[in-house]
Parts: structure tokens; sequence; C-alpha cells
């Protein structure tokens, strides 16, 4: 679905470390750089966290190297030094910044207007206590569906990074790994947490924190059926199980409809 190698790029699966040596001074100082991919929100880069100035940024509590995001464009600033894009994502606003490079397709950069829909691929930086992307790949969205995709693929990782703290069942996996994983298997989307077992209360207390992390969630709409229905048929046995189970929580009261039939809310 998503091509990452344009101008250039190329993701890396799993996580590895290199290390930035800075000219042949074998005394020169050396950094290691976390080789990951992430997908997230803005929600999360603004809320991601330092152990110290210069360290490595953390969300969910691990180590994060590259990110990936999907996201609008609301305002362009144009230099001859770099390119400022102020992106939304219905979660948060930041900045995304993008240093000109020979490796730049030039069509697909003059492509990016305002009101499009783009996924960007960069690193998070701090510049006076506000996080921001420095962008090393930004492209137009063709395929609207690649937005839905990204949140559940944020989801997935989210989920799977933070699943021995809601009490699930399972080893931890790297969020970086998962990524990759559901990445290359983007035929469809499969299912939150293939490794969570047991009785309806779990996958019911699984739906809610689905719910819970949506990022439909703060505004109240809450997340679409189709969402639900692609993150957890196959751990139940089918789409019909799945709205068995909506149903059943509904009248339950632990869930509630929003805006429509097919978009539904926790009541917690």
């Amino acid at each position: 679905m998503s091509n990452y190698n344009k101008g250039g790029y190329s993701s890396s699966q799993g996580q590895g470390f290199v290390q930035d040596s800075f000219g042949n001074d074998a005394a020169a100082p050396k950094r290691t750089y976390i080789h990951t991919l992430r997908p997230v929100t803005i929600k999360q880069i603004m809320g991601a966290t330092q152990t110290q100035a210069d360290g490595d940024f953390k969300i969910d509590g691990q180590d994060i190297g590259q990110v990936t995001l999907v996201a609008a464009v609301r305002a362009i600033n144009q230099a001859s030094t770099q390119n400022i894009y102020m992106i939304e994502d219905g979660t948060g606003v930041t900045d995304a910044k993008k240093y000109p490079s020979d490796h730049d397709d030039t069509d697909e950069i003059s492509s990016i207007i305002l009101g499009a829909y783009v996924r960007i691929v960069g690193t998070v930086k701090n510049f006076n206590q506000k996080q921001y992307i420095q962008v090393h790949s930004i492209r137009p969205i063709i395929n609207m569906n690649e937005l839905t995709y990204h949140n559940l693929e944020v989801l997935t990782v989210h989920v799977s990074a933070t699943r021995n703290k809601m009490g699930g069942h399972g080893a931890p996996s790297s969020s970086s790994s998962t990524y990759g994983q559901h990445h290359n298997s983007m035929h469809g989307v499969t299912s939150t947490d293939t490794h969570m077992r047991g009785g309806n209360d779990d996958v019911a207390n699984s739906i809610s924190d689905f719910i819970d992390n949506h990022p439909g969630k703060e505004s109240g709409v809450g997340a679409h059926r189709r969402d639900i229905i692609a993150a957890f048929a196959q751990r139940l046995g089918g789409e019909h199980k799945v709205n068995e189970m909506l149903k059943a929580m509904e009248d339950d009261g632990h869930l509630y409809v929003t805006e429509d039939d097919d978009h539904f809310n926790t009541t917690h």
C-alpha cells in the first residue's frame, strides 16, 4: 500500500543500531541512533517524553526512532532553506519541516497543497519546548483508505506496546516489528492482537480499549463499526460475531452509539 522508498528513503524493519562518527578522529563523540519506523498520531508526538534534554523520545515507554503519520496540510510556509507544513490529523496540530534534497521529486512536492492529505516519514524534534517533525519524506495520499489503515496500525502498535500495562496476556512485542508485520500484510488489516486469548469479558475489554485509543474518542464520535470489525473479526470468528459482541456491549451499557448506528463510544 505505502511506498516509503521515495526520495531515497528506505525504512528499516525491526530495531538496529548504528554508530555515527564525526570525522575520522577515533576520539570523536559518537551517538547511537535507533532505526525503527513507528506509526503515530500527532497527539502521541506532542506527548512524547525525553529522560534527558538530548535523549531519545519515548512513546508508550519505548524509545522511538523514525515515525510515520498521515495528516492534512493546513498551512504551507516555503523558503529557500526549508518548507514548513502545518499539519493536523484530528488528534492535534504540529509543524513538519522539510529541508530541500537532491533526491526530492519536484512534481510530488509541488502537488502538496492546502487541504491535501500526506504521508510523512521523519523524526521527532523539539524546539522551544514543543515537538515537531523533521521530515525525511513527504508525499500526497492518493487512496484515502491509507488513512484508515494508518489509524488501525497506530492502534495495533499502541495496544501491543501497552498490553502488559493493561493486564493483557502474551509476551511483549516490539512496536516496530509489529508495525512491520502489519505493513507487509496490508492486503487487509489483521487482528489488533492475535496473541490475546480469553472469554467474552476479555474481548469486550479489548474492544473498549480499542475505542478508547481511537482517534475519534476525544471528539466524542468514537470508533466506526468497520474499524472494529477489521481489528477483531479474525479473533472472534467473523463479522457477524463482532456485530453480536457490539450489540451485547451496547445492551449491557458498556457502549453507546454516537452520530449514527455505526459509531460507538465507551460509557466510562
